[in-house]
């Protein structure tokens, strides 16, 4: 696979913890949230390889990033401040995916992580199957200038839906 080819991830954080006595900031993934996102991360990493990771400073996005990282064979994760979950958020994660390109994955939260998977994809013509589940990746491909097309999109515990040209493959 050339860099070209590599999608660009857009990967909710797993399941955490409900609440933490040091504020929201400070959930961490749950024992069952990080065996059930390391088992789904060993399935992604076989689907393609990635470049980089950069993640929320949240904690719950920061282990989930961890995990990826570990899946994937990537030494470091980068926390960059484009993936807070706060106003406007959606267009700074959208402004970071064309900046970094094919071959990142980019861990965040809803609503914002959502509203930017719809914005990339409503920019190509597309939409999302469904709602960006805790743990769920979105695999995205350049679509025209500014727009994406959905690839696959794969939830923990699911079985990858394919929407780009190798699920016409695939189907044959």
């Amino acid at each position: 696979m050339t860099p070209r080819e590599l999608p660009l991830l857009l990967v909710r954080h797993a399941v955490a913890e409900d609440a933490h006595a040091l504020g929201d900031g400070a959930r961490a993934l749950t024992p069952e949230g990080r065996a059930l996102f390391r088992q789904h991360a060993r399935k992604l990493a076989r689907l393609t390889p990635l470049v980089g990771i950069f993640t929320s400073p949240l904690v719950r996005a920061v282990q989930t990033a961890e995990l990826l990282a570990e899946c994937f064979g990537l030494s470091q994760v980068e926390v960059h401040p484009a993936l807070l979950p706060r106003k406007g958020a959606h267009t700074r994660i959208l402004k970071l995916a064309r900046s970094v390109g094919p071959g990142y994955a980019l861990v965040g939260h809803n609503p914002s992580l959502e509203r930017a998977l719809a914005l990339a994809l409503e920019a190509g013509g597309d939409e999302a199957p469904d709602k960006l589940r805790k743990g769920t990746v979105a695999a995205l491909q350049p679509s025209g200038k500014k727009g994406y097309r959905l690839d696959w999109w794969a939830a923990p515990g699911r079985t990858v839906k394919h929407f780009g040209p190798e699920a016409l493959t695939r189907a044959r």
